[in-house]
């Protein structure tokens, strides 16, 4: 949490274009893991692809292959853990590494490091069990954004959408607050400016 924003990230396509000739670390062996190290191969110098498990298990020999195949900026880090991200005042400096079966810790330089953890949910702590979850851990809404609790609604991360971008957030925000004013003016439908025939 230190680095968050000054070198950690949880969005390539957020943040990759500031690594501009830069190295960086992929940790995860999810799909989105993969991914997000492929969308960086187009900015970074060198794309280290932290797996502290065989990737090939998650995601399938081929696919692995064809990414590592694909791209001579990537290097790969099989069996290993990150177990410290350095950095200073200006932020995200190196990682430290260690492999499995070797007693040394490694120190990898690198700018910025990316970070997808398998099962990861968002942070809903704070909203108390009465809204209604789904089991992937978003709150489940309808395709207004309501919740199950009337006048409660829910955008962005928090529903745990496949695509976590500002612009979805965005979106989500637009449609809720649609929503809102229809529900605060106690209104049942919206009515559009079109009408398709």
């Amino acid at each position: 949490a230190d680095y968050l924003g000054k070198g950690v990230s949880y969005c390539a396509t957020c943040d990759g274009a500031f690594y501009q000739n830069s190295p960086v670390a992929v940790v995860g062996t999810t799909s989105e893991a993969i991914q997000e190290a492929e969308f960086l191969t187009k900015f970074a110098s060198t794309v280290h692809w932290i797996t502290p498990t065989d990737p090939t298990q998650v995601l399938g020999p081929d696919v692995v292959q064809n990414f590592l195949g694909s791209h001579d900026n990537v290097q790969q880090w099989e069996d290993t853990r990150m177990t410290c991200i350095d950095g200073d005042v200006s932020g995200v400096t190196g990682v430290q590494l260690k492999r499995r079966g070797v007693d040394d810790v490694e120190t990898l330089d690198v700018e910025g490091v990316f970070i997808y953890g398998p099962g990861a949910k968002p942070i809903t702590d704070y909203i108390g069990s009465r809204v209604q979850f789904r089991d992937d851990g978003g709150v489940d809404v309808d395709d207004e954004m309501a919740t199950n609790v009337p006048g409660v609604y829910a955008i962005g991360d928090i529903r745990n959408t496949p695509y976590k971008q500002v612009v979805v957030a965005a979106s989500d925000g637009c449609i809720a607050a649609m929503s809102i004013d229809k529900y605060l003016k106690g209104r049942k439908n919206i009515k559009v400016d079109w009408i398709h025939q």
